[in-house]
């Protein structure tokens, strides 16, 4: 089996769903901050879920805490956002309306490489040619461009984009170390992800504006610590 196959499976699995439901979904709905209520309350509940997870909660304190220090100083979030902004440009200028491209982007990204399966499901795939697991994310990230997409967040069908890079660099990592990850490792990567979901959910909800982006080398935390 190609190393990586399942990225490439779940990447482009992305973008062909996000195309399918622009096509199917051609006008686009109205109140698109309210059509997304649900799922706001959805990816909150799956946040706490994993958070639990974390077999130390002062470690993930820690690992938060120092990624958003990090993040902020590097300003991940407004780098993701540039990136949105040269995808529309390059793509979308006059087809859609840019702010709701940018957002829909942004929280799609967010939440399809914050979860434990987006570090973990590259290893598998590289050191045991198990897709299983990335067979499921593929699932998951599809149903929910669609739901978005179909929303009126034209943007997400570029997060396919996003997983491409972000566990591609795992999966190269993987080829060179050639192990997979301790379940200790993953519960603990499970849980800064249940902290970064539970912002994404509160900035869905519109009960506060989180700049998750900034915390995303919360996760690369426990897996540097481990090698």
């Amino acid at each position: 089996m190609i190393p990586g196959i399942g990225t490439l499976i779940n990447g482009f699995g992305v973008i062909v769903s996000g195309i399918l439901a622009r096509i199917i979904f051609k006008k686009e709905l109205k109140n698109f901050d309210e059509n997304l209520l649900p799922l706001g309350l959805l990816v909150l509940a799956l946040g706490f879920r994993e958070t639990l997870k974390s077999p130390d909660f002062i470690f993930t304190l820690f690992a938060v805490i120092v990624g958003s220090i990090i993040g902020s100083y590097l300003k991940i979030e407004d780098r993701v956002k540039n990136f949105g902004d040269y995808l529309y440009l390059k793509f979308e200028k006059g087809e859609s309306d840019q702010t709701k491209f940018i957002e829909s982007y942004l929280t799609t990204t967010l939440i399809v490489i914050t979860g434990p399966l987006a570090i973990i499901g590259p290893f598998f795939d590289v050191v045991e040619s198990n897709l299983e697991l990335l067979l499921i994310k593929t699932a998951l990230d599809c149903f929910l461009v669609i739901f978005i997409t179909s929303s009126g967040g034209k943007g997400a069908v570029y997060s396919g984009v996003s997983i491409l890079i972000y566990q591609g660099i795992f999966t190269l990592f993987a080829l060179l170390i050639n192990t997979n990850i301790e379940q200790q490792i993953s519960d603990s990567i499970a849980g800064i992800g249940g902290v970064l979901l539970i912002g994404v959910g509160i900035n869905l909800l519109g009960l506060k504006k989180i700049p998750v982006g900034n915390y995303m080398l919360s996760l690369f935390v426990p897996f540097l610590l481990a090698f």
